[in-house]
């Protein structure tokens, strides 16, 4: 078989497209549920776990739990390093996270020329977001309001209700309502001192008559002293509703706010906390959840370097063609890197144009096994409140209906004229990734030049080769042989942190097996979102 390392790139791709096709959910036809777009990209994005691992969470969590000791007394107070770090990867998280892709037919990654950010355009929608004409309230509950609130409230000379000014009968309720909360919290007290007294233990079963009588009689004022005719007018004005787009717009708009944290150091400024789960996804030494995916030759016999019994696997496989412009380079181990040392790329490396891919591989290795970890890793955005896009009744300032989505994918491909076409919900992650034969071939030779123990100068001139711009098995990317420093490279449209493709990422040649640690990004999923606004500001000119 020719080309055999080709052919295994083209069965892993295959395998892992439907396997992830499987946990897409279906309905009773066997169609998936909702409208999701897998976009691909053409070389794995390398994540350094120093970047991303434990980051800072509201709650504390790891960053928490690792903090150092407090300085001694009188010693000069000094960062918490751990802090420091776990800042540092929260805010990458959140970069990561915001990360903003066009529509896609074909299942390429592609992000906007422009650069576009999913945090910038939600903003803008949530800031132009406006309910129809709310209708006016009935008679009856306008009536009901109004007596409820003069239970609660004074009222002024003209009638009117004043809400700064509470009746004797509120005020009396809202006392004796703390009186009753103060009493069982004495209680509760009370007990947990008896109970690691042995002396005050023998006697609490009397004792504690002293404090179950205050509760009684603070409970007993309480209902004695107009509670049910409070708590009546309460009910009454909670049971009223307000309209659901009214409500949940503010609510989406609250939960915006709150979440847009300080997480950006000296830069004043906020940014949208996002997290990932599992919080492992960084981590290859943590093998909690992750899947395992293993290809030999039996597996990858019936494929070639041209054909693939997957879609998507060709249509990666027509894109890595074009990437390389030399045909086909990518369907097996190949050299890649800048021509000239410069790169007018899109998000790093993905989208370059002006890159030359050289390849010193033959690709004429055989029998190959090939092992690595898979995992689909999920973006949680509490900042993000997705349930306004289904809501009805309302439209966007300035903007036509369909401004955010039309609600499809083939109606809004390659277009930049959508507010908000598609969420990424979800990164397909392979981590630690093992390639092992006997029957190397001459590319043996090049892998223990690049990667080998006796790396030295020869490793250098390989690098040269190269364009020092690393190496791939396909998708899976493995770095060139700079070693790896503590820099990270942003994509220039998506603004997220990953790791040159030129870092080395401990990647080892022992003669047998390519052993490739770490984990790289190589796909997105994402949701379509739903057709909105149904409907035109009114106030544009027709």
């Amino acid at each position: 078989m020719s080309n055999e390392p080709g052919a295994a790139v083209l069965a892993i791709f295959a395998q892992l497209i439907d396997r992830i096709k499987q946990r897409t959910p279906v309905g009773s036809n066997d169609k998936p549920i909702g409208k999701k777009v897998y976009s691909q990209l053409v070389l794995g994005m390398p994540i350094d776990r120093e970047d991303y691992l434990k980051p800072w969470s509201p709650s504390g969590g790891a960053s928490l739990r690792e903090a150092v000791p407090p300085a001694a007394e009188g010693a000069a107070p000094a960062a918490d390093p751990q802090m420091l770090k776990a800042m540092q990867a929260a805010w990458k998280t959140s970069l990561l996270c915001k990360t903003m892709l066009a529509v896609t037919t074909d299942g390429a990654y592609r992000e906007y020329p422009t650069g576009r950010h999913l945090d910038f355009a939600y903003d803008a929608i949530l800031s132009g977001m406006t309910p129809l004409a709310i209708p006016e309230e009935s008679a009856d509950i306008k009536a009901r309001r109004l007596a409820a609130q003069k239970i609660l409230y004074k009222t002024d000379a003209e009638g009117n209700i004043d809400f700064g000014a509470k009746t004797s009968l509120y005020l009396n309720y809202l006392k004796n309502a703390e009186a009753v909360a103060d009493a069982k919290a004495d209680f509760a007290v009370a007990n947990t001192v008896a109970m690691i007294d042995p002396v005050k233990a023998q006697s609490w079963p009397v004792e504690s008559a002293r404090f179950n009588n205050k509760v009684k009689r603070a409970r007993d004022a309480l209902v004695a002293e107009g509670a049910e005719q409070v708590e009546k007018a309460l009910n009454v004005l909670n049971s009223i509703g307000i309209p659901v787009e009214a409500r949940l717009i503010s609510r989406a708009k609250e939960a915006w706010d709150n979440w847009n944290l300080g997480l950006t150091g000296v830069v004043p400024g906020n940014s949208p906390y996002s997290l990932i789960m599992p919080t492992n996804w960084c981590d290859p030494d943590n093998h909690d959840g992750w899947e395992k995916l293993t290809v030999e030759q039996s597996s990858y016999k019936h494929f070639d370097a041209q054909n693939a019994r997957s879609d998507s696997a060709s249509s990666w496989s027509s894109r890595s063609q074009s990437r390389s412009g030399s045909g086909g380079v990518m369907l097996g181990f190949a050299a890649f890197g800048a021509s000239g040392g410069s790169s007018s790329s899109n998000s790093s490396w993905q989208s370059s144009e002006s890159s030359t891919f050289n390849s010193s591989f033959s690709n004429n290795a055989t029998n190959l096994h090939i092992e690595l970890e898979y995992g689909l890793c999920t973006i949680t955005r509490p900042w993000l409140i997705s349930d306004i896009f289904f809501l009805k009744n309302w439209f966007l300032t300035n903007q036509k209906k369909h401004a955010i989505s039309d609600g499809t994918i083939d109606g809004q491909a390659n277009s930049q004229e959508k507010l908000l076409p598609m969420i990424p919900q979800q990164f397909l992650v392979v981590r630690n990734v093992k390639i092992s034969t006997s029957n190397w071939g001459s590319d043996g030779t090049t892998l223990s030049e690049y990667y080998g123990a006796s790396q030295g100068s020869a490793g250098s001139n390989a690098s040269r080769v190269a364009g020092s711009g690393g190496v791939s098995l396909g998708f899976i990317s493995f770095g060139g042989t700079a070693a790896r420093g503590s820099e990270s490279a942003s994509g220039q449209s998506s603004a997220w942190s990953a790791k040159s493709g030129s870092g080395y990422f401990g990647t080892t040649f022992n003669g047998e097996t390519l052993a490739i640690p770490g984990a790289q990004i190589v796909a997105f999923l994402s949701d379509i979102v739903p057709a909105n606004p149904e409907a035109d500001d009114p106030n544009l000119p027709h």
